[in-house]
């Protein structure tokens, strides 16, 4: 009788251990949606984008050989650092782009931790990227849920560089 009490109980104490409650199901990843597009009507026909100084296997962000028409990408920033440096290479033509940011931790819950969020403040880029505008200065975990047409920035490029 004794040994059906202790194994009724590590049955029950095996049962609770299961219990679902301890999981997190909420995102605490934050990209930053980016959608790329050419003066002139120019279509992109391949485009790539890595991190400045990410040329190991495995760092590309980008690789899409066939970006005709408009596409958003969701592109990290830095957890580190209050900039981050993207190098975008647009039908064969290399540009580099930094985006200033503010990093605010948000507690998403016990079970999941800290999400960062981030706040646009800026940018600077070389001379084939012809403008960058910031269509929603607020990077978080729900970003990449935007609408079809939304995204945070637009990259315009220039059509005699490109």
């Amino acid at each position: 009788m004794r040994y059906y009490l202790i194994v009724i109980a590590l049955l029950g104490l095996l049962l609770e251990s299961c219990n679902s409650g301890n999981r997190c199901y909420d995102s605490v990843d934050a990209f930053m949606v980016s959608s790329f597009n050419i003066s002139g009507f120019n279509p992109i026909s391949t485009l790539l984008v890595k991190g400045v100084n990410r040329n190991d296997v495995g760092d590309t962000l980008v690789n899409d050989a066939s970006s005709t028409l408009t596409k958003r990408y969701p592109l990290p920033l830095s957890l580190s650092a209050d900039s981050t440096g993207f190098v975008i290479r647009v039908n064969g033509v290399s540009d580099t782009l930094y985006v200033r940011h503010t990093m605010i931790l948000k507690l998403i819950s016990e079970n999941c931790g800290f999400a960062p969020n981030y706040v646009l403040s800026g940018f600077r880029y070389t001379s084939g990227i012809d403008s960058v505008k910031i269509t929603d200065k607020k990077v978080n975990s729900l970003s990449t849920a935007k609408a079809t047409n939304d995204q945070n920035i637009i990259i315009y490029f220039s059509a005699a560089a490109h």
